[in-house]
């Protein structure tokens, strides 16, 4: 269960800085068109939420380190380096060849994703200049990638 809660505030985190980072972006392009004279003016209304969100899910995600932490220290026989990963415990070794493996395979599918999500980027030049999430959204979504192949690769080791 602390994998997949640990994964989804990853992930979480992930998703609400890429939201709140495009409210930033679609202001600044409205910015770029008045001074470009493709519009005299413009409103502007920021929404609060993104950021509430990123900061209540940094907040979870410090909780649960510190939980993490302090399990990790009150076990005289687990290891101490185990707190920087909260997925697992360090000291199993069949826990610890699962974690390779999955790790690899999501380095393998990161590179392979990484490599057709900047290839598309060649294919709609102009779609960037109207709509500025493409980019973003498909950037923010490559280490979602990479996460979730890990937690799945992981679960299906562990269930074998």
């Amino acid at each position: 269960m602390s994998m997949y809660m640990m994964v989804f505030l990853r992930i979480m985190l992930l998703i609400s800085l890429a939201v709140m980072v495009f409210d930033f972006l679609r202001v600044e392009q409205l910015f770029i068109q008045m001074d470009r004279g493709f519009i005299d003016g413009f409103e502007v209304y920021v929404t609060r939420w993104p950021g509430h969100i990123m900061i209540t899910i940094a907040a979870l995600f410090i909780i649960a380190n510190l939980i993490q932490f302090f399990r990790v220290w009150k076990n005289k026989r687990s290891i101490k380096s185990a707190f920087w990963v909260a997925e697992y415990d360090i000291s199993d070794e069949r826990t610890v060849q699962n974690t390779h493996k999955a790790v690899s395979a999501a380095f393998t599918i990161l590179l392979l994703y990484s490599f057709l999500i900047i290839g598309s980027y060649m294919f709609i030049p102009n779609y960037f200049v109207d709509y500025i999430w493409y980019p973003l959204f498909t950037t923010a979504s490559i280490p979602i990638v990479g996460l979730l192949t890990y937690l799945i690769t992981y679960k299906v080791l562990q269930y074998k």
